[in-house]
């Protein structure tokens, strides 16, 4: 059984036509999860409050994005914003909270609109408006649910809006496989940052070349599994990337569908662990989630 966090809000987070980010990607999915008789419940999110997302953001960000999505404006030159967006991206945070709190309880949980990780303290870009698996996090911690958590990363783009949130935070161990940086946005992401002050050692990037195969994906993605071990943690967030498809035309790594199914496998021996539906620009990207199902259920 797979619990599936889904609002129709999510399907507002449009920047227009010919922005490569297509929420209603959501639709064929949830079409194709009945169409093969997988068994899911769909979750409905409640409205993340702005007491939420400070639990993140700065107030004159938060103010900034309330005063641009008005004047349906730019956060930055690949993410705009207008009232519809910021709903979506209110929903999208109510969503991450819902299913770390559904991890918790030992459910298998993904939210449709999650790990939007370039969104930093105070800024945003990426497509990303508010960092929501952080701020889920901070929440659940707020709450006295859990006390340390655990992100794996596997977007093609390092997320450098979590990184910045938790650089100088033992509490949280962030792992991110993506791109070589030098070869990809946001250009940062690189071996050598490891988190600073209290945080030292728990940021971990794992820079990949273009071109990286499902074999040298699977490598490096196991050299970081057995971490999880090693850092006592209450929940884990999957930020599931699948832009680093063979064909995403946003990057250039070369894992093939079955290649989740793989991901998915590992990601099986887990409890307690929310996965976020993030990057993935393909039409094949509803497909790509189903593959990480299979091997994830």
């Amino acid at each position: 059984m797979i619990k599936v966090v889904f609002h129709e809000q999510y399907l507002k987070y449009d920047f227009g036509p010919n922005h490569p980010l297509r929420p209603e990607r959501a639709l064929p999915f949830l079409e194709k999860l009945k169409k093969l008789k997988i068994p899911h419940e769909i979750l409905v999110p409640q409205r993340a409050t702005d007491e939420d997302i400070l639990l993140v953001h700065t107030q004159d960000y938060l103010e900034r994005v309330k005063r641009l999505a008005k004047e349906k404006g730019e956060l930055s030159l690949d993410t705009p914003v207008n009232p519809d967006v910021l709903e979506a991206s209110y929903y999208s945070v109510g969503g991450s909270i819902l299913a770390l709190h559904e991890a918790l309880k030992g459910e298998r949980v993904m939210n449709l609109l999650g790990g939007l990780h370039h969104a930093g303290i105070s800024n945003s870009s990426g497509f990303c408006i508010f960092n929501d698996h952080a701020i889920a996090i901070r929440r659940l911690q707020k709450e006295k649910k859990i006390k340390k958590a655990m992100i794996y990363d596997l977007d093609v783009h390092a997320g450098q809006g979590t990184q910045e949130i938790f650089y100088q935070d033992p509490k949280v161990f962030t792992i991110s496989l993506h791109q070589d940086p030098m070869t990809l946005y946001p250009g940062t992401g690189f071996a050598s940052q490891k988190g600073e002050g209290a945080g030292e050692g728990y940021n971990l990037n794992l820079p990949l070349p273009p071109g990286t195969t499902e074999k040298r994906y699977l490598e490096a993605l196991d050299s970081v599994l057995p971490l999880a071990k090693k850092f006592p943690h209450d929940v884990i967030v999957l930020v599931l990337g699948v832009d680093t498809f063979e064909d995403d035309p946003l990057a250039a790594l070369e894992l093939k569908e079955e290649s989740y199914q793989k991901i998915g496998q590992r990601f099986k021996k887990f409890a307690k662990i929310a996965v976020m539906c993030a990057g993935g620009y393909s039409s094949k990207t509803p497909d790509l989630w189903l593959s990480f199902l299979k091997g994830f259920l």
